[in-house]
């Protein structure tokens, strides 16, 4: 009858409004789903993203972080810290440099950097004060220090040794001999890579140290290097190395591999 046919088609308009809000409804569910889930399993390194700990600052210890002992009041702005020992260059109380006190105000800091540390020197040896108090400073300010263990060829022990096929197990390496840093350089940002899941970019990498020799060998690398204590020098080391140790105007982003002498030079 005309009826039942009338009421056959109405349902089957009703089938189809339904069916299309149900897609529609799908639809939008899928889209605010796709938006929650963007960035989800990327870590915010330089590969997948930019976010915060995209980059890597690492620091020389001796005459980088720390200043000549007993020669704080010569550095204005370092702090002596009193009952902490520094045995590097003939021993002394640890002087800390403004880098050494606190990297705030430092790109390394705002931008949620990761952190480290290559040393030739040991930090004053296993369980040091001087080591607990780096560590303190390190990951006070903003910066990502991945974690407090310390390895390298020195970490139990004063073993000094190449870094070269060294395998790194920590952000915090000791016993790097001068001209080999790169090499544990290269191995933190393995470890990154592995425990943090985030893959740095090796423009994104910055090493910090107060000795040209630990400078040059970057060149090649990919990565930045820049020679910092410019303005203060150690005479009695015939200024091969720094007196007062980092200023934080000289912890910039510069690109290539930067000394003292030619600091308006990039080498690459």
């Amino acid at each position: 009858s005309f009826q039942t046919a009338l009421a056959a088609k109405f349902r089957s308009i009703v089938a189809c409004c339904i069916m299309k809000v149900i897609g529609w409804f799908t639809v939008a569910a899928w889209g605010v789903l796709a938006v929650s889930l963007q960035g989800c399993g990327s870590s915010g390194g330089s590969t997948g993203g930019t976010g915060p700990a995209a980059c890597l600052c690492v620091f020389d210890i001796d005459r980088t972080l720390t200043g000549k002992q007993g020669e704080a009041g010569a550095c204005p702005g370092n702090q002596e810290i009193s009952g902490v020992n520094d045995s590097a260059y003939g021993g002394g109380t640890l002087v800390l440099s403004k880098v050494g006190q606190s990297l705030e105000g430092t790109f390394c800091a705002t931008k949620g950097c990761y952190v480290g540390v290559v040393s030739a020197g040991d930090g004053s040896g296993h369980n040091s004060t001087e080591r607990a108090e780096l560590v303190k400073r390190l990951g006070a300010s903003g910066a990502k220090l991945a974690s407090e263990e310390w390895c390298g060829p020195s970490s139990k022990v004063e073993a000094r040794a190449t870094c070269q096929g060294f395998d790194v197990t920590s952000p915090l390496v000791v016993g790097c001999v001068d001209g080999t840093k790169q090499y544990a350089v290269k191995g933190i940002m393995a470890w990154i890579a592995k425990t943090e899941n985030v893959t740095l970019k090796g423009e994104d990498v910055y090493h910090f140290d107060d000795r040209a020799n630990n400078i040059s060998p970057f060149s090649g690398f990919g990565f930045n290097a820049i020679e910092v204590s410019c303005a203060s020098r150690d005479k009695g080391q015939i200024n091969a190395v720094g007196q007062c140790g980092a200023d934080p105007s000289e912890i910039v982003e510069g690109k290539g591999v930067k000394l003292c002498s030619t600091k308006d030079d990039v080498v690459v």
